[in-house]
């Protein structure tokens, strides 16, 4: 099997959809020796903020000595995004090789046959065999959707963490936030450590209900005292802002962490809500006997994490903002930074959105902010309609235009935006990853 076969043979479960449970993943590990098994792990559930998470605890670990497996989707330009160890994406060749394994076990099994898993139950069982073959001190694990029945929920992490919960895919995980947030809080296990981000009153009570139920101890980022780093100390000027641009902050935790002026890669006042999660479910690490996690790797590893497509600021004429916003939450979050650190900035927004998200209060909170709309299609079969957005758009803003496909989008965009505007890119993941392939030498 050939690299590109192996994302072939893939993409063909994709077409079976998402079908939420535990049984194929795991009939499937048991077939491939329950790879999962052979590394400690974390896990991390959540709407909002869980990649990021996942991308900085990570870079803790990295800088505390280890090579840890990543897992983390969607990727946004290649496959191999998805699956990493150290610093390492997993080869093509590995691919294909896993994905080799993986097709002709579940030709040699008949309930796997006739109930052949999704594509990321396959990916996932790419992920483990990767990182057993690698033996990874440790992994680092993103839910993809919800968690009691997402395929990275067969672990038995050292530790887990719950980032921002809103309303997002409520065809399978309920229509109420305290429906989503007891799918999310199905990742958690009696007696290991949870981290808990802030979240909404409702979501909150369902994550203590199902804790207190199983008898999981959390601890809650609330509970820690965050203030915001010094300007002068970081040679930017005096202002009304409370954090800087990326954030610099001080940090005590419940624990008796005490770290000051943490230094943040990732733009955003909310990646200090992502970073302060991301540390106590590293202290949580070591407290269990991960050896290396320190004060000196905690702050090294935040200031040094990357996680692109997340309002990651590419310099140009025009600058370029991009951000995988891809619901209300999140695009409420673009909102905000895009308010308080953007303001002098014209703005010109490229969006697209696939078609189970609310783009209509997506649009809402967005076209306020930009002098111009340009709305594309993305090249995947569940892409929204773009003439469907421009009519959502057209409702919200006096200046709205149709693009056949993202270059055309972003060409249009970068020749009308005028001197020292800002192109915003949002709406999902998959626009970013076009827009990134397309900004590729």
């Amino acid at each position: 099997m050939t690299y590109e076969e192996a994302l072939a043979y893939l993409a063909s479960l994709e077409a079976l959809g998402i079908r939420p449970g535990l049984d194929r993943i795991r009939a499937l590990l048991a077939r491939l020796g329950d790879p999962q098994t052979a590394f400690p792990s974390v896990l991390i559930a959540g709407t909002n903020g869980k990649g990021s998470v996942a991308a900085y605890a990570a870079s803790i670990l990295r800088q505390a000595g280890y090579a840890p497996g990543v897992y983390t989707s969607p990727h946004l330009v290649r496959f191999e995004e998805r699956i990493v160890v150290g610093e390492e994406p997993i080869p093509g060749t590995e691919v294909a090789a896993l994905t080799s394994e993986l097709r002709s076990v579940i030709a040699g099994d008949r309930l796997l046959r006739n109930d052949p898993p999704t594509y990321f139950e396959a990916t996932t069982a790419l992920a483990f065999l990767h990182f057993r073959r690698r033996k990874v001190p440790i992994a680092v694990l993103e839910v993809g959707m919800g968690g009691r029945f997402d395929a990275t929920n067969v672990v038995m992490p050292l530790a887990g963490a719950i980032t921002q919960i809103a309303m997002d895919h409520t065809r399978w995980l309920g229509r109420t936030l305290a429906e989503i947030a007891t799918q999310k809080a199905g990742i958690l296990r009696p007696g290991v450590t949870a981290a808990v981000s802030k979240q909404e009153p409702a979501a909150l009570e369902a994550i203590r209900a199902e804790a207190g139920r199983i008898g999981a101890p959390v601890i809650l980022t609330t509970d820690c005292d965050v203030r915001p780093g010094s300007d002068a100390a970081h040679g930017a000027p005096a202002g009304p802002r409370h954090f800087l641009d990326p954030p610099v902050f001080s940090l005590a935790t419940p624990g008796g962490g005490r770290y000051r002026e943490i230094a943040l890669s990732l733009r955003g006042v909310h990646q200090v809500e992502n970073a302060v999660t991301a540390v106590l479910l590293t202290e949580r690490l070591a407290a269990v006997g991960v050896q290396g996690i320190e004060a000196r790797s905690i702050n090294s590893g935040l200031r040094t994490t990357v996680w692109p497509g997340r309002l990651e600021l590419i310099r140009g004429e025009p600058d370029l903002l991009l951000d995988g916003a891809h619901n209300s939450a999140g695009c409420a979050t673009l909102a905000a930074y895009l308010k308080e650190y953007q303001e002098d900035h014209p703005k010109v927004l490229v969006f697209a959105a696939m078609k189970d998200k609310p783009a209509a209060t997506m649009l809402d909170l967005l076209c306020p902010l930009v002098r111009r709309v340009i709305v594309t299609r993305l090249p995947v079969v569940r892409g929204e309609d773009p003439e469907y957005l421009q009519r959502l758009a057209a409702a919200r803003h006096p200046d709205v235009s149709r693009s056949n496909s993202v270059e055309e989008a972003l060409h249009v965009a970068c020749e009308t935006a005028g001197p020292g505007a800002l192109v915003v890119v949002s709406g999902s993941l998959y626009l970013v990853g076009e827009i990134k392939k397309l900004l590729s030498p």
